[in-house]
């Protein structure tokens, strides 16, 4: 599962837009892994950024979700530099000037490759052990077309009258296909890993398994070579496109994100952006006592497919009349996902965001389940003081708890027994300090609050961002 934080980072990059192709909302989320790996493109017509070309009358929007591993060097550059390198590729512009004989599928290939390339080219990033997988989809209006490439466990996947189609396929080393690459580049697949170590056997990036020189691109133990579909789009069927990283998928099916999809459509007034936060929130772990499912970062973009005319408030009107059967509601899915653990029982009367089940993605990290309600309490339930501030109250013998578990061990000196709200904790190191002050300034607030008398000073004190993150704590 990797390193993980004692608390989920759920502060959430969102966005949204169309014209008259698509339609759009994306949404990605850090979670409970020590950093943000993943990246994304999202460009309604990659044409416009090549001023006039007079011989082109094709309107082409591009989609990428880029799922780092290792770091996130390579899926930054590739969410930074991919649609320049395409748009420079002189395949690509002969194509849009009916000059070549290459197809969109061809050129995409041709991307992914030169990517890599790219990316060896760059002094610091040829040497970096990062990568990255990518699922991209190019859609031409005057094709009326659909191009998806892939490359590794990132996925995306076609609504046709509510039916899940897969445009791409996971790239794992346990398909046979992918270990008779590997094997013959001599390498090998362990623990259902490439070489014991990547989960997956298609990326950008990953050059330590990229080293043979008497091997092609498309031979490597690794591939950066991207599998390619052509869907001609039927705008009475095809209703939207889904592109979303593993850990989406490791939590949902193809069919199961559909749903969703559509369940938020005919059941709410949520829009693309806001039913892509949704579902990630769905599929972050309540906890990280589970399986390890949940516990990524994640990324999703629901790209709504226009007809010809058609406004985004037009194409949800015309999905909701299709009036498809209404399947399992965000709580609910939540809750068949992780049945470890125990949620309150699903109300279908309780709004969507105030159900207890979201309680890990929509409350701040400084209130946890067991807090969820405190309100503005400066005292904890066992009489003990709690860190005040804009993101809720913090505990600080939980935290004195969750320090004890690593090892930090703080006792408690002058000032009141244990158990008193006014005890103190030191023990002359840097942090025993500042932890020492901070319980201090808790328990002035706890006494004023409670309109007792306390030494000291009586303003609020906040726990900043750069004293969280003292107190992450890897499980």
């Amino acid at each position: 599962m990797g390193q993980i934080l004692s608390n989920p980072v759920t502060e959430k990059n969102e966005a949204q837009n169309g014209d008259v192709l698509t339609s759009y909302g994306f949404s990605d989320m850090q979670g409970w892994r020590m950093s943000m790996e993943d990246s994304h493109i999202a460009d309604l017509n990659i044409l416009s950024k090549l001023g006039q070309s007079p011989a082109s009358k094709d309107h082409i929007a591009f989609y990428s979700i880029f799922d780092g591993h290792g770091g996130s060097n390579v899926s930054k550059f590739c969410g930074e530099k991919v649609v320049s390198i395409l748009l420079g590729l002189p395949s690509f512009t002969e194509n849009i000037n009916n000059d070549s004989r290459k197809s969109f599928s061809d050129i995409l290939v041709e991307l992914y490759l030169n990517a890599d390339i790219e990316l060896l080219k760059d002094p610091v990033l040829k040497n970096d052990h990062s990568g990255c997988t990518a699922t991209s989809i190019l859609v031409s209006d005057l094709q009326k077309k659909i191009y998806c490439a892939n490359s590794g466990d990132s996925r995306t996947v076609l609504s046709t009258d509510a039916a899940a189609k897969a445009l791409s396929y996971d790239h794992k080393p346990t398909l046979a296909s992918e270990r008779s690459r590997i094997v013959a580049a001599k390498g090998f697949v362990e623990m259902d890993r490439v070489n014991g170590n990547l989960a997956l056997s298609r990326a950008l990036g990953d050059f330590e398994f990229k080293s043979n020189d008497e091997l092609s691109a498309h031979e490597q133990i690794v591939t950066c070579v991207p599998d390619i579909a052509e869907h001609n789009i039927d705008y009475d069927n095809d209703e939207f496109v889904i592109l979303a990283c593993d850990g989406i998928w490791d939590c949902l099916t193809s069919q199961e994100c559909v749903d969703l999809v559509h369940w938020g459509i005919k059941n709410t007034k949520l829009n693309l952006q806001e039913i892509s936060s949704k579902i990630i929130d769905v599929c972050c772990a309540p906890t990280t006592e589970g399986t390890g499912i949940g516990c990524d970062n994640m990324s999703i973009t629901i790209v709504a497919l226009l007809k010809d005319g058609e406004s985004t408030e037009q194409w949800f009107d015309r999905i909701r009349s299709k009036n498809h059967a209404s399947h399992l509601s965000f709580g609910e899915r939540k809750r068949a996902i992780f049945t470890y653990f125990q949620f309150p029982p699903f109300d279908p009367k309780v709004d969507i965001n105030e159900d207890p089940a979201f309680d890990v993605t929509l409350k701040k990290p400084t209130e946890s389940l067991d807090d969820h309600g405190a309100g503005d309490n400066k005292v904890a339930p066992n009489g003990r003081p709690r860190l005040g501030g804009p993101n809720g109250p913090v505990d600080l013998f939980s935290l004195e708890a969750l320090l004890g578990a690593s090892g930090i061990q703080l006792s408690p000196v002058s000032g009141g027994e244990d158990g008193d709200a006014n005890s103190q904790f030191a023990q002359g190191t840097a942090l025993s300090e500042m932890l020492a002050s901070l319980t201090n300034a808790a328990s002035a607030q706890a006494a004023a609050s409670a309109n007792t008398h306390c030494e000291g000073e009586d303003e609020d004190v906040e726990l900043k961002d750069s004293d969280d993150k003292k107190f992450e704590e890897i499980n």
